[in-house]
């Protein structure tokens, strides 16, 4: 009986030490599966990284939907945000990339093909296809465009009605990119309006800023130099206010002050004449002509001179006439003064014989 005793103490003791033994087995064995893991997950993390592809993005500046490149043959189509990707197994093979259109037209702009840039070599940026690119990570490689935008443009006074586009000759705008565009009063041009510049170790897309420097109408420039700037890839459209200016004639006879004349003939800065008529008082509006100097001539019987006019605001002009009646006046007025000085020298030389006369 006591021997029993004794042994199931021992057997307990056994099963226990059996047990603690098993745990410790099993923590070790955790413990040598997480080394083991630690140090093979690195190199099982690589190799994948290594397998897996990389990307390239061929990124348009600006942002040019649907435009087509190529690499290695394999065309994509960029999309509204202007982004072709390529999904590119790494290495240190050689790839090509191409444009494919260099040309592109838009209901409002056109776009043509500049340069690439991309990390690396740059003396193929300027070619339409780059080659001996090795992809070891992913990749940007941007596709820089230039933008010219179809403008149109239209003429107002000052009190803001449309002015007829035939009256101008030429108009000049002056872009920030040190360009100047010249046209006519046709009302539309086509303008650089973005273009690609390097800055800070990239490349981006700058707009350009246009100044209206002339238009030209009737021989005169009517606008203030640099004084109206637009953007054209913000608008397509533009409304030039010109300088141009009201006269109102008058006419008057040049002693009596009474209206004379039927017309007035005007002489422009180019050249050209007109013929204004005048109404009952002898008075005439021309509206919208441009700054500058201008000759006037009255039709009326007598004598009219060409007077020059230098047009820089509104402005009333008197135009006095020497008519036939005021030329019989003063012809008769200088009979009346040399008759009487004639009749004053006679008097005094019959006085002076007279005195004579009586002397001796």
């Amino acid at each position: 009986m006591r021997s029993l005793l004794i042994l199931r103490p021992l057997q307990s003791g056994m099963v226990g030490l059996g047990r603690l033994s098993a745990t410790c087995a099993r923590v070790a064995l955790a413990a040598l599966c997480v080394v083991a893991g630690s140090m093979l997950g690195p190199t099982a993390e690589a190799s994948a990284a290594e397998t897996s592809p990389a990307i390239v993005e061929i990124i348009t500046v600006p942002a040019v939907p649907r435009a087509r490149f190529t690499f290695d043959g394999i065309t994509r189509i960029t999309d509204q945000l202007g982004v072709a990707r390529f999904p590119i197994r790494r290495g240190s093979n050689p790839h090509t990339i191409a444009v494919v259109d260099t040309k592109i037209h838009e209901s409002r702009r056109d776009l043509t093909f500049v340069r690439w840039w991309y990390p690396g070599n740059h003396e193929q940026d300027f070619l339409k296809q780059v080659k001996g690119i090795r992809i070891r990570e992913n990749l940007r490689i941007k596709a820089a465009f230039r933008a010219t935008y179809l403008v149109d443009y239209a003429f107002t006074d000052q009190a803001k009605v449309e002015v007829d586009r035939k009256r101008v000759t030429r108009i000049e705008f002056y872009g920030d990119n040190g360009h100047t565009v010249v046209g006519n009063g046709s009302g539309r041009l086509r303008m650089v309006g973005i273009r690609p510049v390097t800055n800070g170790g990239t490349i981006l897309a700058k707009q350009v800023n246009y100044s209206v420097q002339r238009v030209d109408v009737d021989g005169s420039n009517v606008v203030q130099v640099n004084h109206q700037v637009f953007v054209p890839s913000h608008e397509p459209s533009v409304d030039i206010p010109l300088l141009l200016r009201t006269a109102h004639f008058s006419t008057r006879d040049f002693l009596f002050g009474s209206s004379v004349g039927t017309s007035v003939r005007l002489t422009y800065p180019d050249g050209q004449r007109k013929t204004v008529s005048l109404d009952s008082s002898g008075k005439a509006t021309v509206e919208n002509l441009a700054r500058g100097t201008y000759t006037v001539r009255v039709d009326a019987p007598g004598y009219s001179f060409d007077r020059p006019v230098a047009l820089s605001r509104n402005q009333y002009i008197d135009l006095p006439v020497l008519t036939y009646l005021d030329m019989a006046v003063i012809g008769g007025a200088g009979l009346v003064f040399v008759g009487a000085l004639y009749v004053l020298r006679f008097k005094t030389r019959r006085a002076h014989v007279r005195a004579a006369t009586q002397t001796s």
